[in-house]
């Protein structure tokens, strides 16, 4: 038990990785906020932004930026008291009404919401657990009103001078060895996530991070949407589809080069499983088309091999695509295709490399 915190009760049953992981509910403060420490040494950065909830004192915390009409706010966290300890990061979110019994009990199904704080820590977990791709989390703070929770807080390892892969790849589009770098550091991650059975519904380059140093395993952030239920072949398709669709600047004719590289980095990851054949042909609608909102990622993973109807899937995204922004005119200029044969170069280096 930290010092000056109290236990708190839980009114209802709460989620079981949550008990059985951390020390909680505690509090810090008449601010409200209830606290599970996963890890010992996480009561003092809770405690200073339980202060900062509390009493609106800034000391020690940076606001990073918000999201969605401050719905989600993220911090960094340098507890003054110990100047030199590490800093962390906090992800605030507001949770809509739909969302917070789910957030109570640990589910997620279409009824109570899938993106809640309780469900992006379980999936933080998972990832940091099973693989070398995860982000440390210490603890997860809630804050209750009419027996629900309506703000979450994880509280995670700060990524000290990471970037995100786009700006690596962008920052050093003439180092060919670099590129061929990070897309083995890539592949590597995409074998560890089809050996733990995870699917990052939201694996784009913006989501996965690099080290300063480039030997280092590549870590995924926001991991709100996740699936650990989908077929290998299908959750591969959908991680190399929407990644190398943001990696070529989001163009909507791709060549065919890119699509037969797509295909051989898919064979290298999930030949062998059952519905690779159906993947195979789903991968090259992926890597052309946006799958972001209105279309369903999950629901994508929700269907075996065998039940994806592809006909209906191309039609649906090409309509799509039809009321989307368009494409900067860029996409059609030499300096696109530069950019694109760069890529597929990149792509044919790392599978003679992995050979």
């Amino acid at each position: 038990m930290i010092t000056g915190a109290r236990r708190e009760g839980t009114r209802w049953p709460r989620p079981q990785f949550l008990t059985a992981r951390s020390d909680g509910p505690v509090a810090f403060s008449d601010s409200g906020w209830r606290w599970w420490l996963i890890e010992g040494h996480a009561g003092l950065p809770a405690r200073t932004i339980d202060h900062y909830f509390r009493t609106g004192d800034s000391s020690g915390i940076t606001l990073l930026r918000e999201k969605a009409a401050k719905s989600r706010r993220f911090y960094r966290i340098a507890p003054t008291t110990l100047p030199d300890s590490p800093h962390y990061f906090a992800k605030q979110m507001t949770l809509p009404p739909r969302k917070r019994l789910g957030a109570l009990l640990g589910r997620s199904n279409p009824l109570v919401g899938y993106s809640h704080g309780t469900a992006e820590l379980s999936h933080n977990l998972a990832l940091n657990e099973q693989t070398a791709h995860g982000v440390r989390t210490f603890a997860f703070g809630e804050y209750f009103r009419g027996g629900l929770p309506v703000q979450q807080v994880l509280l995670q390892e700060y990524l000290v001078d990471w970037q995100p892969f786009n700006a690596v790849w962008k920052l050093h589009e003439d180092n060919a060895t670099l590129r061929r770098t990070l897309l083995l550091q890539f592949f590597d991650m995409l074998v560890s996530l089809r050996d733990a059975g995870i699917s990052h519904l939201d694996l784009h380059p913006g989501n996965v991070m690099v080290s300063p140093d480039l030997q280092a395993p590549l870590r995924a952030i926001d991991c709100g949407q996740m699936s650990m239920e989908a077929d290998p072949a299908i959750s591969a398709a959908l991680h190399l589809g929407v990644f190398l669709h943001e990696l070529n600047g989001k163009c909507t004719s791709p060549s065919s080069q890119l699509e037969d590289g797509a295909c051989r980095l898919l064979y290298g990851l999930v030949g062998a499983e059952a519905g690779f054949a159906t993947a195979e042909r789903l991968l090259p609608l992926l890597v052309r088309h946006s799958t972001k909102k209105p279309f369903s990622r999950r629901c994508l993973l929700r269907h075996g091999p065998d039940k994806l109807k592809l006909d209906a899937i191309e039609k649906r995204l090409l309509k799509l695509s039809q009321h989307r922004p368009s494409a900067p005119a860029a996409h059609v200029s030499g300096t696109a295709r530069r950019q694109e044969q760069r890529l597929i170069a990149s792509i044919d280096e790392m599978m003679t490399t992995t050979r």
